[in-house]
């Protein structure tokens, strides 16, 4: 798979994920032994939720993303487009500009009708292996 095509297809997974903040429970946000807004505890949450919610994840693992439908990558990339303001009221201060551009790249990639050569800009691989190192490391997702 190229990297670009790689990428994109991880992306897919770590911000779609993340956009279903709004189905958790009222508590998850304001709870009061909940980490505060732009904790990792809530954006974990949402990536292993929207992952799992649309066959990306299993048990906290990441699914081969060729075994990935490409319905379901899209479900993912639109949630989070949907859910993007949500998202990032949850995403911690370290990652937050990585989230920020992956999801204009999302948008980017809507407008480009999912075509594979869809630039990753503003994005960059830095900014892809920072989230999917946070993922490992704060969220205990193994399969990235």
């Amino acid at each position: 798979m190229r990297p670009a095509s790689r990428a994109a297809a991880t992306l897919a997974a770590l911000l779609g994920a993340l956009g279903s903040a709004t189905a958790a429970p009222a508590t998850t946000l304001t709870g009061a032994s909940e980490v505060s807004a732009g904790g990792a505890t809530e954006w974990c949450a949402a990536v292993i939720r929207i992952n799992t919610e649309y066959g990306a994840m299993k048990n906290k693992r990441y699914i081969a993303q060729d075994l990935v439908p490409m319905r379901s990558r899209i479900a993912i990339f639109e949630t989070a487009l949907r859910e993007r303001s949500k998202l990032l009221a949850i995403t911690p201060p370290e990652i937050k500009k990585a989230q920020r551009d992956e999801l204009t790249f999302f948008a980017h990639l809507k407008a480009n009708h999912y075509s594979t050569t869809t630039p990753l800009a503003p994005l960059t691989l830095a900014e892809i292996h920072q989230l999917a190192a946070f993922q490992r490391t704060k969220c205990g997702i193994s399969g990235l």
